[in-house]
Parts: structure tokens; C-alpha cells; sequence
């Protein structure tokens, strides 16, 4: 995956789970809609300063925008894997309890 395609997929997340519009977040950076709909398809890749706006409206760290969270931070489990994490859970914490 590129730094661009990691920077779109990222901002794309923060955008939707926060339920902002490209317009509103344009508005947000003192931008364009029209630009930042050119960033979420790869047509344009902003400049550092516009990078900073970005994260200033979503209020984190700029470098955020640019970590692969996507093999940690799978927001789509199967059920088979959500079983396995609360097993896992419920063991652990059966564990904790029985040594106290």
C-alpha cells in the first residue's frame, strides 16, 4: 500500500466515522469541497500545510493520517473471529479471578 492510498483510506475512515461532509470538512480547512473530493480519489495529494488543517479539524496528530492501522485495527470481524476474542477474553479473565 502507498503513503497516499494509507493518507486517503485514513481520512476517508475519520470523515465517515465522524459523520462529515467533504463539504463541511472543506469548509473545516478552509478549502473546497471540490479539492478534498480530488484527495479521496487519488486525483490530488495535499501540500504539508493543507496535511495540518486536515488534522487540526479532526483534532489529532498529523501522522495519524499516515499509519497502517488496517492489520491491527480490522473494523470488520467474522463472527468466527469475534467468538474467538470473547473466549479468549472469558478465559483471561477466568484466569485473573481464579489466582485472586
Amino acid at each position: 500500500m502507498t503513503f497516499q492510498e494509507l493518507f486517503i483510506i485514513n481520512l476517508k475512515d475519520l470523515r465517515k466515522s465522524r459523520k462529515i461532509s467533504q463539504a463541511k470538512l472543506a469548509e473545516m480547512c478552509e478549502s473546497s469541497q471540490a479539492y478534498i473530493a480530488e484527495i479521496e480519489v487519488g486525483k490530488k495529494f495535499p501540500s504539508p500545510e493543507m496535511i495540518e488543517r486536515i488534522a487540526a479539524a479532526f483534532e489529532i496528530e498529523s501522522y495519524y493520517l499516515f499509519q497502517n492501522t488496517s492489520s491491527v485495527n480490522n473494523r470488520t470481524l467474522t463472527p468466527t473471529q469475534k467468538k474467538e476474542i470473547t473466549n479468549r477474553i472469558f478465559e483471561y479473565t477466568k484466569k485473573v479471578i481464579n489466582e485472586y
